[in-house]
């Protein structure tokens, strides 16, 4: 049976989220784009999105104390709320904000997933997923299918105050005279020339894939943690490769190849879902 997909723009989203009784989220969410407005403008702006969900048939009953959505969107609506464990994706590519979120479920939808795609965080797109969709469905978000990647990886292993010297520089900085002093082959001193140059050219913007829980105190560990720099040129992953959390970060700097990019992918992969499962 084809899996149910929904498309909301950010008002229905709201009005949705509000009339569930998730009204922090759903202010967390309007409040950016609106900002400050009085109580009769935020009336106007969710009584037309709850007219546009009647319109769209997501909405089966508008009475003033009670709201039926379609089952469909019902269920979809208390999983994203519910839910507290999830793989988030951003991308910034061409002035396009793109935000992929796939949502572990909690209580009777433990096993389940929601599929959500926000675009300039205007259109929401919702459907149901499952792990052997993920790879693919990720390799497709950060790279376009007719983009070719190097044979051939190469890599750096740097420090953290290196790293965070790297990130600091402008498009004024002479980064063969910051890393002079660095001992660097000359294959290293390539690739630390060809991302920062690239990361110049991105306006310094790191897209990122992360596993996150909401209610944790901890931060993500590295292995739940990748940064990627994609550019034209190239596709570089940036890690964390040092597992004791109490030393000093190892940052490692990819230059990728479809193989190394798939295999960051699968072990992120491996990690959310095995650890939804188990919870």
């Amino acid at each position: 049976m084809d899996k149910p997909l929904i498309t909301l723009s950010i008002e229905e989203f709201g009005f949705a989220l509000a009339s569930m009784g998730a009204e922090d989220v759903a202010a967390g969410l309007l409040k950016p784009m609106y900002g400050e407005l009085s109580e009769r403008e935020w009336e106007l702006i969710l009584q037309a999105a709850s007219h546009s969900l009647l319109s769209k048939g997501l909405i089966v009953s508008l009475e003033e104390m009670e709201i039926e959505f379609v089952p469909d969107l019902l269920e979809m609506l208390i999983h994203f709320a519910r839910s507290r464990r999830m793989l988030r994706s951003y991308s910034l590519r061409n002035d396009q904000e793109k935000v992929l979120t796939i949502h572990a479920g909690e209580e009777e939808q433990h096993g389940q997933y929601l599929y959500h795609l926000a675009v300039n965080q205007r259109i929401h797109l919702f459907t149901w997923t499952e792990p052997a969709e993920w790879e693919e469905e990720l390799y497709r978000f950060y790279l376009s299918q007719e983009r070719l990647l190097p044979a051939e990886a190469t890599k750096l292993r740097i420090s953290e105050s290196r790293w965070n010297a790297l990130t600091a520089i402008t498009p004024d900085t002479d980064v063969s005279t910051l890393v002079s002093e660095w001992a660097l082959t000359e294959p290293e001193q390539q690739l630390i020339q060809a991302w920062s140059s690239a990361f110049i050219k991105s306006g310094k913007n790191l897209d990122n894939l992360s596993i996150l829980h909401y209610g944790d105190k901890e931060m993500p560990t590295p292995e739940q943690m990748l940064l990627l720099l994609n550019v034209e040129e190239h596709f570089y992953s940036i890690h964390n490769i040092q597992p004791d959390p109490t030393s000093e970060p190892v940052i490692e700097i990819e230059c990728s190849t479809e193989h190394t990019l798939r295999k960051q992918l699968k072990d992120i992969i491996e990690g959310f879902a095995t650890s939804s499962l188990q919870r």
